[in-house]
């Protein structure tokens, strides 16, 4: 976490390894034995996130039985409350990952391995919450479409300044309902 504090307070590009050992109280080397760049740690840090957030989802008792939008809801709410300490440095990895050479690039091979995990835990929550009678041909681009709203969810957070980002909950709340409403229904 020592890396994340300073992406957050120097800027990801601004911060460099030799900065981020010696806040670890590591050498240097040591840094590159776990991580050979920079974007390898803020991947881990990302990897963290969608493990954390399918673990609480999964782990969430209450949530078993709930309609699908209330469990995307909560995957969502869980990863936003993961990043909101690194806020800062989430708009520079969001940067970062529209570098085509970065391991953060969307079409990476690193982040592919991980919004596989992710997509196939959307695709499980939606088979489980979904009567197979009422999916709608959209069904099968939903985890996708999920993956992508979940981009545009976290872009309006990091630039909603109302109290307790209650504008995107707000956002979050009516945006699934037609959402998983078209996925199911076809309208």
């Amino acid at each position: 976490m020592s890396a994340l504090s300073l992406f957050q307070t120097r800027g990801f590009d601004e911060t460099t390894t030799r900065e981020i050992a010696k806040k670890a109280g590591i050498a240097e080397g040591t840094v590159f034995n776990y991580f050979p760049t920079k974007d390898d740690i803020a991947l881990h840090f990302f990897e963290m996130e969608v493990d954390h957030a399918i673990e609480a989802v999964r782990e969430d008792k209450r949530l078993r039985n709930a309609p699908l939008e209330e469990r995307l809801f909560a995957l969502i709410q869980t990863q936003l409350d993961f990043l909101a300490p690194y806020e800062g440095f989430i708009g520079a990895a969001l940067i970062q990952a529209l570098r085509p050479m970065s391991k953060l690039a969307l079409l990476s091979p690193q982040m592919h391995e991980l919004n596989r995990r992710y997509l196939a835990f959307v695709e499980e929550l939606i088979a489980e919450s979904t009567p197979k009678r009422r999916v709608s041909p959209f069904a099968a681009w939903a985890p996708l479409a999920f993956w992508i709203f979940y981009l545009g969810v976290v872009l309006y957070w990091l630039n909603d300044r109302s109290r307790g980002k209650q504008h995107t909950l707000a956002f979050l709340d009516r945006s699934l309902t037609m959402g998983v409403r078209l996925m199911v229904r076809g309208r």
